[in-house]
């Protein structure tokens, strides 16, 4: 089916179309004359995207409903979003009304509990420098800290804190909020989630992505690259992290009290090594 086709049936824009075709979530087949051929499971996949978006769901959370089948997991993610949600402002209200300190400190211990692990360590580094130091980790920090947890997460928190300061000057600071402010975590997640994806079947994604791999190895070689302020920033987090033991400190914590990213971490081991064999043939 052509795409003016598929738009009347399921109601979307062609960009919109595009765009999920652009992400990978539909693969219709192209003729030599450019049109594309959409089959009855591209409809059924967009039917579902468009129904997801409509219930709240992001892209990223789409993506990994298609792909691993999680929508239980999207639903009980968004129940907890919603129960944090209420008693914010419950204590909010309580703040309004002047009730007791006593209260709303009791009622804070009661939130920050149920708060995910990356929101406490977004509260407790704001600015780039939290953003720097473990976005990366955004995917395996989605749950709430469990009380085995702790011990590791306070000795990785007593850790960052001791760091001496990550100074930038004023223009790479910039750079990096603009760039931030711009893209939003949900960026974030989609280059994690990328990567997760990745780990689990190296050989599927090389066999599908070994040209834009090839791209990216090019630009990462290139003199454009190379004198980008980009390249600079990223050079001067490396350096730091390796000066303060960053690698051989935190990431055996991270592991500790994030059983997810202990899971991709032992993953990714493997993938690497795969990796280097990939390339090589």
């Amino acid at each position: 089916m052509l795409r003016n086709e598929i738009q009347k049936m399921t109601g979307l824009t062609r960009k919109a179309i595009e765009y999920y075709e652009e992400r990978g979530l539909i693969c219709p087949k192209k003729s030599e004359n450019g049109y594309r051929d959409y089959s009855e499971r591209d409809i059924q996949i967009l039917n579902k995207i468009s129904l997801y978006r409509k219930v709240g769901l992001s892209i990223t959370e789409i993506e990994n409903v298609l792909n691993y089948n999680t929508l239980s997991s999207v639903l009980r993610k968004k129940q907890h979003e919603l129960e944090v949600q209420e008693k914010r402002k419950d204590i909010l209200e309580l703040l309004i009304k002047g009730e007791n300190d006593n209260v709303i400190q009791e009622r804070l211990a009661i939130l920050e509990n149920e708060e995910t692990i990356y929101e406490r360590l977004e509260r407790a580094f704001p600015g780039y420098f939290g953003m720097m130091i473990f976005s990366a980790y955004q995917p395996f920090l989605s749950e709430p800290l469990k009380e085995s947890e702790i011990s590791a997460y306070n000795e990785y928190i007593n850790y960052l804190d001791s760091l001496p300061p990550f100074e930038l000057p004023e223009e790479e600071r910039d750079y990096i909020e603009k760039n931030t402010a711009g893209l939003g975590m949900s960026e974030f997640k989609n280059v994690n989630n990328a990567k997760i994806k990745a780990v689990e079947d190296i050989k599927q994604w090389w066999a599908e992505n070994k040209d834009a791999a090839a791209k990216y190895e090019e630009f990462k070689n290139s003199d454009e690259y190379a004198s980008s302020l980009m390249k600079k920033i990223y050079d001067k987090l490396k350096k730091y992290m390796e000066d303060n033991n960053y690698y051989q400190t935190a990431i055996p914590l991270i592991r500790q009290f994030s059983k997810t990213y202990d899971d991709y971490y032992k993953k990714l081991l493997e993938a690497n090594d795969e990796y280097m064999k990939l390339r090589k043939i």
